[in-house]
């Protein structure tokens, strides 16, 4: 079975700490170090990631449950901590998207909480974590830059063999483009790893594909005819 990717972080303190807690309970766990193999042309790759820490994907519930415990009997609010200016709603967005904040905020969210008097019991905390999961599986987080994406894709399949005319690479665009529609994927907060383009979108990524072929193939044609 592979792991998968359970945290990643800048910070290697922060994955030998999570290292640490799995150590306690017995999950199996795998370090990687991406601090050499990593690229900051890559577009992917926004914020520097130089580790990653790998768990088997039975083992996130239990390891997720261990990190839980464990933060919860560390957690110290300091006098001063930011997330004490939050408002109640931006305190329970933390709760809802737990895979964008680390173990402490997301504990420091909970006791700011309860102890403003909104205490959030653990089936409100399953709840928002199916939630959340079922939002991250079924929708996309920016559909309006998904949208653009794939009328790129169009555009360039049907102009990318003439405009490589002025900038050879340009014929590949479109094959890129539906390569990523088509075959692209993402982990889940849970360590499912699915089509990151729904069913349809993906249907644009073949005909994109499909398009590119066949436009290549009549304005190649055609340049050769002219010429």
């Amino acid at each position: 079975m592979d792991k998968s990717i359970f945290r990643k972080s800048s910070d290697k303190a922060v994955i030998e700490e999570i290292a640490f807690i799995l150590d306690q309970n017995n999950i199996h766990y795998e370090i990687i170090d991406n601090e050499k193999d990593f690229d900051p042309s890559f577009v992917t790759n926004v914020s520097k990631i130089d580790y990653q820490l790998l768990v088997f994907k039975d083992d996130f519930e239990v390891a997720n449950e261990s990190i839980s415990n464990y933060f919860a009997k560390e957690v110290t609010v300091p006098e001063d901590y930011y997330l004490l200016d939050y408002s109640n709603e931006e305190l329970e967005d933390i709760l809802y998207k737990k895979d964008e904040w680390n173990e402490f905020d997301y504990e420091v969210a909970k006791k700011i909480l309860k102890n403003r008097g909104k205490n959030i019991n653990d089936e409100d905390l399953i709840l928002l974590n199916k939630k959340r999961t079922l939002v991250l599986k079924n929708e996309y987080e920016k559909p309006k830059e998904v949208e653009h994406f794939i009328i790129i894709g169009y555009v360039f399949s049907v102009l990318g063999c003439i405009l490589s005319l002025f900038w050879g690479i340009l014929i590949f665009v479109s094959y890129a483009i539906a390569i990523a529609i088509i075959k692209l994927k993402k982990q889940l907060p849970n360590g499912e790893r699915i089509y990151y383009f729904n069913q349809k979108d993906r249907k644009h990524g073949k005909n994109i594909l499909y398009l590119s072929l066949a436009f290549t193939i009549f304005w190649t044609l055609l340049l050769i005819i002219k010429s």
